[in-house]
């Protein structure tokens, strides 16, 4: 018998929950009677009501739900295992702060993908093997066999049951451990989302094919290498022959739904499907939309779905993210009353307010500029003087080949400000507030801007304090601490609160200060 100490790391760190000692302690523990359990034992089945899903390929999956006090009881065990499952690095399906996301993140660049699916995940894991992993872990046969028949049905393991993700972890415990060496030995990246294995590498993965690598698409499951196809067989499994797959650098790489590049993104077609349905409901009334909806997916709400579509693409793509906010957008237009509500960080507020501005009049010149509210787009005068006659560009680094135009509408040369007028959508941007606090040597402040900006770089973040409050022809300045560095020309300062206390004017090594002017200034020359 495998000790609790070989399964799980040669040194426990948990015990045996003393619920599980014993079957008086555990049943105790759960309320559960005698007589409920011998009726749970020999009718379970009564207590699940069974329903299809349909999965991405278009398949059904067949959910089993248990009743309420049936998930009750499956919960409560769920706890106890909790206490003895520390998950691997490589797991993400079902364990708190991992997810679809994290999952694929962790194959992020990966020029080579192997995808993998375990075939029929849930009904392979047995009530025999339930109940024989609960005694290799030292819990007590008798409370083993309770636990095994309240937490499975039909002689397997329920996939709706709150109970079935953690055990299905624990049963996949050994797979893991022999995957990631496997992995290891051939210089790849291993993750497993519940039924969904991967393996990614920025080399060819030879050592995980029996000859050379097949060419991009799917693959048959016998042109892996022996010994990959022996631990899925060792371990209860197969390998689904439907669903292999393999990506190489010029291919598109995915891995639980997800593509992978240099960032983390949802396939086109998920957010044209999303485009669709709004426009359906735009032209068809909700009414006529939804009968359309149940006709093809039964009977599903479709505000929900759109809702819950909508908020994953936000969860993918940052709350940030210009196409998960117009659509948000969109769908609180349509739906008023279960409005989409996902308030921005101030760091995310922040990171989307600040942009790159630049232009090639003349010599080649390039700051920061933000949006401030009540104010518009800002800048510093000295960043966009030789183009004031013509336009500017003006880009987030996110994006950097999604350029706008941008034109000065109103400027100060001796306090170095100017407001440009732009074409970039709001669903684009977030927009800073301007403080009102009173500033004193000493007070912390954060200056933000693009300082040498080059593809690829992110909003640089300066910490410093007020060194000084001067005046200088009429012009207030905050002078700071932080090196304002060429290229964070007019770019926010920051106070405390995220509030805007000035606007960098210049800096760096080569000047004796480091000066941003005035929010109090701003103010003054534009009366407000």
């Amino acid at each position: 018998m495998t000790s609790f100490g070989t399964l799980f790391g040669t040194t426990p760190r948990v015990s045996i929950p003393v619920e599980m000692t014993s079957a008086t302690d555990f049943l105790q523990y759960l309320g559960v009677s005698a007589g409920e359990l011998k009726k749970i034992w020999w009718f379970r089945g009564r207590m699940y009501s069974h329903f299809d899903i349909s999965k991405r390929s278009g398949k059904q999956r067949m959910i089993s739900a248990p009743d309420a006090r049936l998930k009750m009881l499956q919960r409560k065990i769920a706890t106890l295992l909790d206490r003895l499952y520390r998950p691997r690095n490589p797991v993400h399906g079902f364990c708190e702060g991992r997810s679809v996301k994290t999952n694929a993140e962790a194959h992020r660049r990966s020029k080579y993908v192997v995808n993998l699916d375990i075939k029929s995940f849930f009904p392979t894991i047995t009530e025999n093997r339930v109940k024989g992993l609960f005694e290799s872990l030292g819990i007590d046969p008798t409370v083993a066999r309770i636990a095994a028949r309240i937490c499975c049905n039909a002689g397997a393991l329920p996939q709706g049951a709150p109970s079935s993700p953690v055990i299905s972890n624990m049963i996949c415990f050994s797979l893991d451990k022999q995957l990631l060496q496997l992995a290891r030995n051939a210089r790849c990246i291993y993750t497993r989302y519940a039924d969904d294995i991967t393996f990614s590498s920025f080399q060819p993965p030879g050592s995980l094919f029996e000859g050379t690598v097949p060419v991009a698409g799917k693959f048959d499951p016998r042109l892996l290498a022996n010994d990959v196809a022996a631990t899925f067989q060792r371990n209860g499994f197969e390998i689904n022959g439907d669903k292999c797959h393999f990506a190489d650098r010029h291919s598109r790489r995915t891995v639980t739904g997800l593509r992978i590049n240099e960032m983390i993104n949802v396939d086109r077609r998920f957010v044209r499907n999303i485009r669709a349905t709004l426009f359906r409901v735009e032209k068809l009334g909700l009414a006529a939309a939804q009968a359309e909806f149940v006709a093809n997916y039964r009977n599903a709400d479709l505000v929900a779905h759109l809702k819950g579509k909508i908020a994953w693409l936000g969860h993918v793509k940052g709350r940030t993210d210009p196409v998960y906010r117009g659509l948000a957008d969109r769908f609180n237009n349509i739906f008023p009353g279960s409005k989409i509500v996902s308030p921005p960080t101030l760091q995310e507020k922040r990171d989307r307010a600040v942009w790159v501005v630049e232009h090639f009049e003349g010599a080649f010149a390039q700051g920061t500029a933000f949006f401030l509210e009540s104010v518009g787009l800002v800048t510093a005068w000295h960043c966009v003087e030789e183009a004031a006659t013509t336009e500017v560009e003006v880009y987030h680094p996110s994006k950097p080949s999604n350029r706008f135009k941008a034109k000065v509408i109103n400027h100060s040369a001796e306090r170095d400000l100017a407001i440009l007028s732009h074409t970039i959508p709001p669903n684009e941007f977030f927009e800073l507030e301007l403080s009102s606090r009173s500033l004193t040597p000493g007070y912390e402040l954060v200056a933000l801007g693009y300082p040498g900006f080059g593809p690829g770089d992110g909003l640089n973040v300066r910490t410093g304090t007020v060194t000084s409050l001067p005046t200088k022809h009429g012009v207030r300045y905050v002078e700071v601490t932080q090196k304002l560095a060429q290229g964070m020309s007019g770019g926010p300062i920051l106070d405390e609160d995220q509030r805007v206390v000035g606007i960098v004017h210049k800096g760096g090594p080569e000047e004796a200060r480091d000066l941003g002017v005035h929010v109090e200034d701003l103010k003054a020359w534009l009366g407000i």
